[in-house]
C-alpha cells in the first residue's frame, strides 16, 4: 500500500487497470480449460452482439454517489444474450471488442480513462461468464436455472462496476478513503433492482429470438422505452439531488468566516458536485494571480504565478466557458469578488461520465454564485478582524494583538531557564522629523522602519507597532543573553539611514527590555515595565536598558513632572542661566547663550527631560516667551554696564508653525527691553529649519526682517542637506558638541569640524563650536579658525546675578592670559 501511495494518481490507476487485465486473462484461461473458444456461434451472431455492446454505450444512466457512481445501461441485454448463446471466453472477447468500439467511436474516450473502462468491461464479462458457467452448468441456459444464473451474473457484474469505479476515484483522491466511498455506494445499492429489469429483458429477448427472430425488433422498441423511463427517472433524481446538493453546498461554504477555510470548502464541494478531478479558484492580483487548487489527491495548494493567457480567460471577463471532450476536458465560471472577478474552474471529468456538458456548466455557475457571496462575506469579516488587530499604517500587529500574542507566549513557556523577551523601542527625536518634514514624511519613515523590522526580525520575533513612534517585539523562549543580543542588534539596525523622499534620515531608538516570567507574567504589566525600561534608556542615553524594580520609582516622578512643569511655567519658576561665547583668537567675550534650568524640591531636572514634556503638553510657547524675556533683560543689563554683548535663545521648531505669534513675541520683547535686534540670536535646530519648504522659510525671513540673527544649532546631527543652507536666511552655524569630544584623538571628528568651518565661511556664516571642555580642544578649535567657542572650559552656565562678576573677572585676567598663550603657541 505504501508503494502505491508513492505513485501518481495516473500511476495508481494504471496499476489497478493492469490488475484487472491480469484477472481477466486468468479467468479466460480457466474457462478455456473447460470449454473451447467457440461453441458453434456464427460470425453474424458474434458481430450482432458486439454491435449491441457498442450501441448500448449511448444508452447509459448514471446515478452519482458521493465521488463514485452507479451506472445503469442496456448492456445487460447483450450480456445475457452472450451468456446463453456463446462460449464464456468468446463472450469476454466480444464484450471487449464491442465495448472498445463504443467507448472510442461513440464516447470519444482516450488514454487512461479508455484503458480503465476497457479493463473494467473485461473484468465484468469474465466474472459474469465464470459465475454463469459455475451456476448453470449443463442445464438449459434458458430454463429456470439458467435464468437464476443470469441474474446472479449480471448483478455481480454491476456490483463490480460500482466497486471498481469507486476504487479508481478513491485512488485519485486518497488511498485511505476507499472504504468510506465503497460503503457509501453500497448503502445506495437500491438502484440494483433496475438491473433486474434489463436482465429480464435480455432473457426474454433470447427466448424470443430462439422462437421468433423478427419479434426481437419489438423487444428492441420495448428496451428503448425502458431506457427512456430510466433516463427520465435518473434526470428527476439528479435534479432533486442537485437541489439538495446546492443546499448542502450553500450551508457548507457559509459556515465559516475564514477565507482560506471557505475557499477549501468551496473547492471540495465543487469538485465533488461537478464530477471533476481538480477544482481551482484563480484570483487576479496586482503582481500576477493566485491559484488555489484542490487536486485529485485532496491536496490543497496555493501558488502565485504571472498573469498569462489561459483557456479560462473568458470566465475572468464574466463569461462561462466549457472545453468538453478529451482527457483534459474543463469548464470555468466567473466569481465576482467585490471590485475583481475570480474564476472557478474544474478540469478532467471523473471516469463515470463521458465529459462535461451543459448541465454541469449550469451547476458550476450556480455554485460560483453561492461561492461569490460566501467568499466576499468571509473576506470582509477577515478584513475587519485583521483591521481590529493590525496597524493601518504599517500592516504590523497593533498593541491589542501584541498583548494577545504575549499572553499566549507566556502561557506556553513557563520554564525560568527560557525567557520570553518583551522589547519596546521608541524612536529618538522622531518629533523633529514630523515637525521638520511634515507628518506625511513621518508616516513614510514609520512605514519603512516597520518593514525593516519585520524583514530582519520577523522570523525570530513577533513585531508590532504600538502607536506613534513606538514598536514592540516579542521573542519566543530564549535565554536572557539571546534576548539582549537581539535588542543590541535591533538598536544597531535602526541606526542605518532611512531613505524617504530623497532624504537619508538617520534614526536612533531607545530600547527597553523585560523578561517573562522573571519580571512577571501579566501581559499588561510586562509591556508597562518594558516601557519603563525604555524611558530609562532614553533618559540615560544608554540605547538599551533592561527593566529593574527600582526603575518604577521614576514612573510617578514622570507623572508629577507634567503637573509641576505647568505650575513652574505659569509662575516663572524656570530659571535662565547664561553660558559665555568667546572669540578664541582674542579671548574676548562676544555673547552668551540663554539656557533654561528647572529645579524641583527633589533636585534639578535635566533640560532634555522637561523640554520635550513642554513641547508635548503645549507649554513650549509660554516657556519660550519666559526665556526670551529673561534673556533680553539680562542682555540689557550687560549693555548698560558697558558690555555690548549679544544673547542667543533656543527656538523650538513648534514656534515656527505660527508666523504671527513668534514674530510679534520677538518684536514686543525687543521693544520692551530696548535691546537692538542685532543683539539677539535665535538658535533653531537643523531639523527645525526645514519644517516646511515654504511656510518655514517665510517665518525665518520675517524674523530676519526684524534684524535678529539666526543660527543653525546642533549642525551635523539633523537631516537637512548642506545645499539647504544656501536657501535659508541664517547668519551663524553652530557645530554640535558631539564632534568636539576628545577631538584631539579623533581624526574623523577633526575633519568634520574643519569641513563645517570651511563650509560656513564659504557661505559667509559665523561659525560657533559648542561643548569645548579642555584646553587641548580649545586650542585645536582656535587653530582651525572658528569664530566663537563655548563650553565648560570657558565657563559653565551661570545665573544672571553671577554672570557680570564672571565677565569682569574674565575681561581683566583670563582673556589676557588666553591671548598671551595663543601668541606663544
Amino acid at each position: 500500500m505504501k508503494a502505491v501511495r508513492r505513485l501518481s494518481p495516473a500511476g495508481r490507476t494504471g496499476v489497478l487497470t493492469a490488475g484487472l487485465t491480469l484477472f481477466t486473462l486468468v479467468v479466460v484461461a480457466v474457462l478455456l480449460r473447460h470449454q473451447p473458444w467457440a461453441g458453434g456461434e456464427s460470425l453474424v451472431q458474434l458481430a450482432a452482439v458486439a454491435v449491441l455492446f457498442a450501441v448500448t454505450e449511448r444508452f447509459t444512466v448514471t446515478f452519482p454517489v458521493r465521488r463514485g457512481s452507479h451506472t445503469i445501461s442496456l448492456s445487460e441485454i447483450p450480456l445475457v444474450l452472450g451468456l446463453v448463446t456463446m462460449a464464456p471466453a468468446t463472450l469476454v472477447l466480444v464484450r471487449l471488442i464491442g465495448g472498445v468500439a463504443g467507448l472510442t467511436v461513440l464516447g470519444g474516450q482516450r488514454g487512461t480513462k479508455l484503458a480503465f473502462n476497457t479493463a473494467l468491461y473485461g473484468t465484468q464479462a469474465a466474472a459474469a461468464a465464470l459465475l454463469f458457467h459455475l451456476l448453470a452448468g449443463s442445464a438449459d441456459p434458458l430454463g429456470p436455472r439458467g435464468w437464476l444464473s443470469c441474474f446472479v451474473a449480471t448483478l455481480a457484474a454491476d456490483l463490480i462496476s460500482v466497486v471498481l469505479i469507486s476504487a479508481v476515484i478513491a485512488l485519485h483522491d486518497d488511498t485511505e478513503e476507499w472504504r468510506r466511498l465503497l460503503t457509501a455506494d453500497l448503502r445506495n445499492i437500491l438502484q440494483l433492482p433496475l438491473v433486474v429489469v434489463t436482465t429480464t429483458l435480455g432473457l426474454i429477448t433470447a427466448i424470443v429470438i430462439r422462437d421468433q427472430l423478427a419479434a426481437a425488433a419489438l423487444l428492441g422498441i420495448l428496451a428503448f422505452a425502458v431506457y427512456l423511463v430510466f433516463r427520465r427517472y435518473a434526470q428527476q433524481s439528479q435534479g432533486h439531488a442537485q437541489v439538495e446538493a446546492l443546499y448542502r453546498f450553500t450551508r457548507a461554504v457559509s459556515g465559516s468566516h475564514d477565507a482560506t477555510a471557505v475557499t477549501h470548502e468551496v473547492l471540495s464541494q465543487v469538485r465533488d458536485l461537478a464530477r471533476a478531478e481538480t477544482a481551482e479558484l484563480i484570483v487576479p492580483g496586482d503582481h500576477g494571480r493566485t491559484r488555489m487548487s484542490l487536486t485529485g489527491e485532496r491536496t490543497f495548494e496555493v501558488r502565485t504565478e504571472a498573469a498569462e493567457d489561459a483557456w479560462w480567460e473568458p470566465a475572468a471577463r464574466g463569461e462561462p466557458i466549457m472545453r468538453p471532450g478529451g482527457p483534459d476536458d474543463a469548464m470555468a465560471a466567473p466569481v465576482p469578488l467585490g471590485d475583481t472577478v475570480a474564476v472557478l474552474a474544474v478540469t478532467r471529468s471523473l471516469p463515470d461520465i463521458e465529459t462535461f456538458d451543459g448541465d454541469h456548466l449550469r451547476l458550476l455557475e450556480a455554485m460560483a454564485g453561492h461561492a461569490s457571496v460566501a467568499l466576499t462575506n468571509a473576506r470582509l469579516v477577515q478584513q475587519l478582524s485583521h483591521s481590529a488587530r493590525h496597524d493601518a499604517l504599517t500592516g504590523l500587529p497593533n498593541r491589542h494583538k501584541l498583548l494577545a500574542d504575549l499572553g499566549e507566549a507566556v502561557r506556553e513557556h513557563r520554564d525560568v531557564s527560557q525567557q520570553v523577551g518583551v522589547i519596546l523601542l521608541d524612536l529618538d527625536r522622531f518629533k523633529d522629523i514630523n515637525d521638520a518634514l511634515g507628518h506625511t514624511i513621518g508616516d513614510d519613515v514609520l512605514r519603512e522602519i516597520g518593514h525593516r523590522l519585520q524583514a530582519r526580525f520577523g522570523d525570530r520575533a513577533r513585531v508590532a507597532r504600538l502607536g506613534g513612534d513606538e514598536f514592540g517585539l516579542i521573542t519566543p523562549a530564549a535565554s536572557e543573553a539571546g534576548v539582549l543580543a537581539l535588542a543590541a542588534e535591533l538598536h544597531e539596525a535602526l541606526e542605518a539611514p532611512t531613505t524617504v523622499a530623497g532624504l537619508a534620515l538617520h534614526t536612533q531608538a531607545s530600547i527597553g527590555v523585560c523578561l517573562a516570567p522573571r519580571h512577571g507574567t501579566d501581559p499588561d504589566r510586562l509591556l508597562q515595565r518594558a516601557d519603563v525600561a525604555m524611558y530609562v534608556a532614553k533618559q540615560t542615553r544608554t540605547g538599551v536598558h533592561v527593566y529593574r524594580p527600582e526603575d518604577d520609582q521614576d514612573t510617578p516622578r514622570r507623572l508629577a513632572l507634567l503637573t509641576d512643569l505647568r505650575i513652574a511655567v505659569e509662575q516663572n519658576l524656570v530659571r535662565v542661566a547664561y553660558q559665555p561665547k568667546v572669540d578664541p583668537a582674542t579671548g574676548q567675550v562676544v555673547g552668551a547663550e540663554a539656557l533654561a534650568r528647572w529645579t524641583r524640591a527633589d533636585g534639578s531636572v535635566r533640560p532634555d527631560e522637561f523640554i520635550p514634556l513642554a513641547e508635548r503638553t503645549g507649554l513650549i510657547a509660554p516657556l519660550t516667551e519666559h526665556v526670551l524675556d529673561s534673556a533680553l533683560t539680562a542682555c540689557a543689563s550687560w549693555r548698560r554696564a558697558g558690555h555690548p554683548l549679544s544673547v542667543a535663545v533656543n527656538l523650538s521648531p513648534q514656534m515656527l508653525t505660527d508666523q504671527t505669534l513668534i514674530v510679534d513675541v520677538v518684536e514686543r520683547a525687543l521693544s520692551r527691553h530696548d535691546v537692538p535686534a542685532t543683539a539677539l540670536t535665535l538658535e533653531i535646530t537643523e531639523s527645525g529649519l526645514i519644517a516646511d519648504p515654504t511656510h518655514g522659510v517665510q517665518v525665518l525671513h520675517s524674523l530676519r526682517a526684524l534684524g535678529v540673527r539666526l543660527s543653525v544649532d546642533d549642525f551635523g546631527t539633523g537631516q537637512s542637506s548642506l545645499s539647504r543652507l544656501t536657501e535659508l536666511p541664517v547668519q551663524e552655524l553652530k557645530i554640535d558638541k558631539s564632534f568636539v569630544e576628545d577631538i584631539t584623538h579623533h581624526p574623523a571628528r577633526q575633519a568634520v569640524i574643519a569641513a563645517a568651518q570651511q563650509l560656513g565661511h564659504a557661505l559667509g556664516l559665523h561659525v560657533v563650536v559648542e561643548g569645548v571642555e579642555t584646553r587641548a580642544e580649545f586650542d585645536h578649535i582656535r587653530d582651525l579658525g572658528c569664530d566663537a567657542i563655548q563650553g565648560y572650559y570657558v565657563a559653565r552656565p551661570l545665573p544672571q546675578e553671577d554672570f557680570l562678576a564672571w565677565l569682569e573677572s574674565w575681561t581683566a585676567a583670563r582673556a589676557a592670559s588666553l591671548t598671551l598663550t595663543g601668541h606663544h603657541h
